[in-house]
């Protein structure tokens, strides 16, 4: 687990934000609506937005409270993996319990891809629900909310790692 310090404001806002998407669906393979998250971090339709969708909640939460991008605590990226990879480079290794706004990065054992979602809520014995972008809802994707089971794969994709918040209301 690695640590980033963030705006609590800020983090309280991009939950919000991130939650009013629920619902958004894909049209086509990643088109559509969904293609706002991609353009947060310089993309175009048809790419995975599982990280994209994180930021793009971040980005629009300091807008929204009149900060600047400097103070959004993740990578400008559509890489999950590439948004812990940072946190690793830039935060402090933590040994606290699963949070609320924790980043739960999954990766495959033979690849660079993966998938993250944010904790919204955790529950007993290892689960959690998620805020989830680009993930299968019924026969469609989208964003959606998820529980989630910590001890057992997504798929064939392996819990990698957390990224965790450090409030500073003055950062």
């Amino acid at each position: 687990m690695y640590e980033l310090p963030c705006n609590g404001d800020l983090l309280i806002e991009s939950e919000r934000i991130a939650l009013t998407q629920v619902g958004v669906m894909e049209v086509g393979n990643n088109k559509g609506e969904v293609a706002k998250y991609l353009a947060s971090v310089g993309l175009s339709e048809g790419y995975p937005y599982c990280a994209a969708g994180v930021y793009w909640s971040f980005r629009e939460a300091s807008k929204k409270l009149n900060l600047s991008n400097s103070t959004i605590p993740i990578k400008r990226t559509a890489v999950a993996n590439a948004v812990l990879n940072d946190a690793i480079n830039r935060g402090k290794r933590v040994d606290k319990p699963i949070a609320r706004h924790d980043l739960l990065v999954w990766k495959s054992k033979s690849s660079w891809k993966g998938h993250i979602e944010r904790v919204i809520e955790t529950k007993s014995k290892g689960i959690v629900k998620t805020i989830a972008f680009n993930v299968k809802l019924k026969q469609r994707e989208g964003v959606g909310i998820k529980m989630r089971y910590l001890s057992h794969p997504l798929g064939k994709l392996l819990l990698r790692g957390v990224v965790k918040f450090e409030v500073i209301d003055d950062y």
